[in-house]
């Protein structure tokens, strides 16, 4: 390890900044694992040990640190950063990692039946819109209906702003249309 002397005591230089953090690594590493291990366990975490404590070493080599308890400290809290936190490095590899496998898809009836079940309703409904919209005579109603169905604005502030009225006035625009498409569905479905 270099050490000079200077003003304010002995320092170590970058090179014995290395020298701590590798021999903190090298003597002490399994108890750094048992901690990964201890702390994957309870986050739950896939993440490799070995991977996490790769991360957190190439991390802590760029602090600058003067004695082995304080680098242990930071190497300690480091570790558990990139356990806890989904932006760590760690946790980026993984998912790059993760993403690689192929997923082979199963024909599974069920999930034929709900999409059938959804186009149905889908269908349904868009057949509820149209004969609303053929029943519709006045020109008001059939521009507020185009404007919300075709246009998408189907929320209370996007009318309100498209009309340029006041958003208690689109509210209850939009509440006729939905009460008149529930009374067209009461009148086909029963």
């Amino acid at each position: 390890m270099l050490l000079y002397g200077g003003r304010y005591g002995l320092k170590n230089l970058l090179c014995g900044m290395k020298s701590i953090l590798d021999r903190l690594v090298t003597q002490q590493y399994e108890e750094l694992e048992a901690y990964t291990n201890y702390l994957l366990s309870r986050m739950g975490s896939q993440l490799d040990p070995s991977t996490v404590i790769s991360n957190s070493y190439l991390h802590c080599v760029k602090i600058e640190c003067s004695d082995q308890d304080t680098m242990k400290s930071y190497m300690l809290n480091t570790i558990k950063k990139q356990i806890m936190w989904s932006g760590s490095q760690s946790n980026r590899e993984e998912s790059v990692n993760s993403s690689d496998e192929v997923v082979n898809e199963i024909d599974d009836t069920t999930d034929l039946d709900s999409k059938i079940e959804q186009e149905k309703v889908y269908n349904r409904n868009k057949a509820y819109i149209e004969i609303y919209r053929s029943r519709c005579e006045d020109r008001v109603s059939q521009i507020v209906l185009s404007a919300y169905v075709d246009k998408g604005y189907n929320t209370a502030r996007a009318m309100a702003k498209y009309f340029d009225i006041p958003v208690t006035s689109a509210h209850y625009m939009i509440a006729d249309i939905k009460q008149k498409l529930r009374e067209i569905q009461y009148k086909y479905d029963n």
